[in-house]
């Protein structure tokens, strides 16, 4: 079987928590979020190979994790599977980042044992979803779908995550409030930094990046809602 790989980094310490990873980013991505910076690349960069030679180029002297990243992974079901399969199989927990749409590939997982931590992306207020991600379904429709992960990794002891890119001038606090108490149930919440160098709308480029003493704030807003809160900055990953 073959799979579509945009890149490999080989080693990690920020993407799975507490632990060194290798991270795969496969290709294809069915959002075109204007603030992400990993689109652009994955996009242009499309690479086949079978699952056995891509755990060839990957050097795993000091790896301790499998995360599988994007795009939309998901998008890729056998490969996702195959990949976390040969990760078990070779003794490393595997982690998968996700926006959500296909819950049915993280039910699989989670069915056969293959999948540790899950960490979903929400990208904004479900009411804003269509018009800010490009996505064909409404927001409705993906809220449903990242509220059947959370329950299906909260009922099988599998960690989830949740977490939104903060972007001034397009979202506020009332922004991070709904989502807050949207996702209540998962395990951690995680407001993250936005960066406006890379990202795939040129437009969002002209933005600012929010003030680590913002993202405080908006970390103490969700913290009414869910227990576990982290802001993630360029200067690290914060408790709130």
């Amino acid at each position: 079987m073959k799979v579509l790989v945009s890149g490999i980094v080989d080693l990690s310490t920020i993407d799975y928590p507490k632990k060194c990873s290798s991270v795969i980013f496969l290709y294809g991505c069915n959002m075109r979020c204007p603030y992400c910076h990993n689109l652009k690349y994955i996009l242009e960069h499309k690479n086949e190979m079978t699952v056995d030679e891509l755990f060839k180029n990957i050097d795993f002297f000091f790896s301790e994790a499998i995360v599988i990243s994007g795009g939309e992974p998901t998008l890729q079901k056998d490969a996702v599977i195959e990949i976390a399969r040969y990760s078990k199989k070779n003794g490393f927990p595997v982690k998968i980042d996700t926006n959500g749409t296909n819950p049915e590939v993280i039910e699989y997982l989670i069915n056969h044992n293959l999948i540790d931590y899950v960490a979903v992306d929400v990208k904004c207020r479900f009411d804003k979803y269509k018009e800010f991600t490009k996505c064909k379904e409404d927001g409705e429709e993906i809220k449903k779908k990242i509220l059947k992960i959370i329950d299906l990794c909260k009922k099988n002891n599998v960690f989830v995550e949740c977490r939104t890119t903060y972007v001034p001038k397009v979202m506020d606090k009332s922004d991070i409030e709904e989502i807050a108490k949207t996702v209540k149930n998962c395990d951690l919440y995680v407001i993250q930094q936005f960066e406006p160098k890379d990202a795939y709308d040129k437009e969002f480029r002209k933005l600012p990046s929010p003030k680590e003493k913002e993202l405080r704030e908006l970390g103490k807003i969700a913290k009414k809602y869910i227990n576990n809160v982290n802001i993630r900055t360029v200067n690290g990953v914060f408790e709130i």
